[in-house]
């Protein structure tokens, strides 16, 4: 397997709040000393969880997430919010360099934080996926793991398979099929495949058979590099990606 830029946890948030200044006093008038806000460290004081923050005005010439978010979210954010988005003046992002279940829940709690303070939608810049507040606000801390599964990783009907997108999140390897199955089947059957592997952990070899279901087709796993994305990308998942074909 190719070595590419090693997985991390990434989400970008466009908010309305004019500078960093007021983005620390609007912490501190929301939530007190409960987060700390320093440097490039983002931390809940009780219980010294932590991630990066960086906050970048949506005028820097190396920041195009505002454009980003509006073409991602333009069917899944209402008008309101993207007329918002467009006009937000800083974006600020969060970041874990670790992966896995619990950092994916810790960063979910974060973006709650910022979204309570003027943010505007959440933008998974490790999945390209992008969410109301609304939506994030309702399952950021969900007991349901499909809930947060579906906050992190986006299915997507590519040129030469369907996909998905964000299980690097997770610390685990994506999931693809051929086109030529019916595409409600394949939304299907990724997801579950990507939720038995969330929920249930398993060790899974080359040649394994998965069946989401007895009456469901079933599917031969094989193990390959990430194709879909170049190595250097945040979409890029460093541990792989599972294609299923079709046995019977």
């Amino acid at each position: 397997m190719a070595v590419g830029t090693p997985s991390k946890i990434v989400v970008s948030i466009p908010i309305e709040l004019k500078s960093r200044q007021d983005v620390a006093s609007a912490l501190l008038a929301q939530h007190g000393i409960d987060y700390l806000f320093i440097g490039r460290i983002f931390q809940e004081k009780a219980t010294n969880k932590s991630c990066q923050i960086d906050i970048r005005s949506t005028s820097d010439n190396n920041s195009n997430v505002s454009q980003t978010i509006l073409v991602r979210g333009e069917e899944k954010i209402s008008t309101t919010t993207l007329e918002k988005i467009n006009y937000s003046q800083q974006i600020i992002y969060l970041t874990s360099t670790n992966t896995g279940y619990q950092y994916c829940l810790e960063i979910a709690k974060f973006a709650q934080v910022i979204l309570s303070i003027g943010g505007l939608a959440v933008n998974i810049e490790s999945a390209e996926i992008v969410h109301e507040a609304s939506k994030w606000l309702s399952s950021y801390n969900s007991q349901d793991v499909f809930d947060i599964y579906s906050l992190y990783v986006g299915l997507v009907e590519g040129e030469n398979n369907y996909y998905s997108c964000g299980m690097h999140n997770f610390g685990k390897a994506d999931v693809s099929m051929d086109l030529s199955e019916d595409i409600g089947l394949a939304i299907y059957v990724m997801n579950v495949f990507n939720y038995y592997r969330l929920t249930e952990s398993p060790i899974l070899q080359d040649g394994h058979i998965f069946q989401p279901d007895i009456e469901s087709p079933s599917y031969q796993m094989q193990l390959a590099e990430d194709e879909e994305y170049n190595m250097d990308a945040l979409q890029y998942n460093s541990y792989g990606r599972w294609r299923l074909h079709r046995i019977s």
